[in-house]
């Protein structure tokens, strides 16, 4: 299996954290990104010290732009969106920037966007 883009292109939706006060999940993306520290060339092999990288990088950007720690649906939505990166792409090597984050981020917000409205699949293979 490897990581793609499910689709979507390479940019992330708006998302479905306003009722966060985060307007543009691009903040979150942002923000895992420089909380994570990766070089804009970076590319790494997925497993499970750099999914915690990435999943805490989420959660300190959260807290950054929300003013609070993740709570618990956030929490719940990153933990579903680690298993689900781990399941699809654990030992293949992926650009960070480019390819890992941005489809980290679409999991973490679809799975967010379930737990608000529970209307069909989360996400697709």
């Amino acid at each position: 299996m490897s990581i793609r883009n499910d689709g979507a292109g390479d940019r992330p939706t708006n998302g479905s954290f306003a009722d966060h006060g985060i307007p543009d999940g691009r903040i979150l993306l942002t923000g895992a990104a420089r909380a994570i520290g990766a070089p804009p060339e970076e590319t790494a092999v997925v497993d499970d010290l750099l999914l915690a990288t990435v999943a805490a990088g989420f959660r300190e950007a959260f807290a950054a732009a929300a003013g609070e720690r993740p709570p618990d649906d956030v929490e719940a939505a990153i933990d579903d969106a680690v298993a689900w990166t781990r399941a699809e792409a654990a030992g293949e090597r992926v650009h960070l920037r480019d390819r890992l984050l941005p489809a980290f981020y679409r999991r973490l917000d679809r799975f967010h966007n379930a737990y608000h409205d529970g209307d069909g699949p989360v996400v697709t293979v």
